[in-house]
């Protein structure tokens, strides 16, 4: 916060410490601005605010509760030691420093799986392909054919049932 001139002229003017022809200059300004009279008085009326709520404690000082003292020192000795203090200050680094090596093993993880999945291709380009419609249909038919082998070998249903494909019927066939 910046104080104009004025202000500070004003502030010192209250504390009296303008020379004898400056306070003269200023009372005169005073006289003939009614702004300035205005904020004079304003802060007159804070120093005696200020001066009465210094003078009114000094006369009748506030005295603490019964038991207050005791009852802060009961909370302070129910506050951890610096020891405990340092120790916890170690485990909690600790465990953020493990929160961030997993956290790069699984962005690693993650990057590693896509990468194996083909979403980066090798050739620079940054689409991301699809099979054709014929290679869908191929495997498709591949997982058709594999269920299918497994209901066909199991022809007296010993595996459990809700493992077991319903009979669904053959792609094409």
């Amino acid at each position: 916060m910046s104080f104009s001139n004025d202000d500070q002229q004003l502030q010192r003017y209250l504390d009296g410490e303008l020379s004898e022809t400056d306070a003269a200059a200023f009372a005169a300004r005073m006289l003939a601005d009614n702004d300035l009279r205005q904020r004079v008085d304003a802060m007159k009326q804070v120093q005696l605010g200020f001066a009465s709520v210094s003078e009114a404690s000094a006369a009748d000082p506030v005295a603490a509760p019964a038991g207050f003292t005791a009852g802060v020192l009961a909370e302070v000795r129910r506050l951890p030691s610096r020891e405990q203090m340092q120790q916890t200050g170690l485990s909690e680094g600790a465990i953020r420093l493990c929160r961030r090596l997993l956290l790069a093993a699984a962005i690693l993880l993650g990057m590693g799986l896509g990468w194996q999945s083909g979403l980066f291709s090798p050739n620079g380009s940054d689409r991301v392909e699809a099979a054709s419609p014929a290679e869908i249909e191929a495997e498709m038919q591949r997982l058709d054919d594999l269920a299918f082998e497994a209901v066909d070998s199991d022809p007296a249903g010993k595996s459990d049932p809700r493992t077991k494909p319903m009979g669904a019927p053959r792609r094409g066939k």
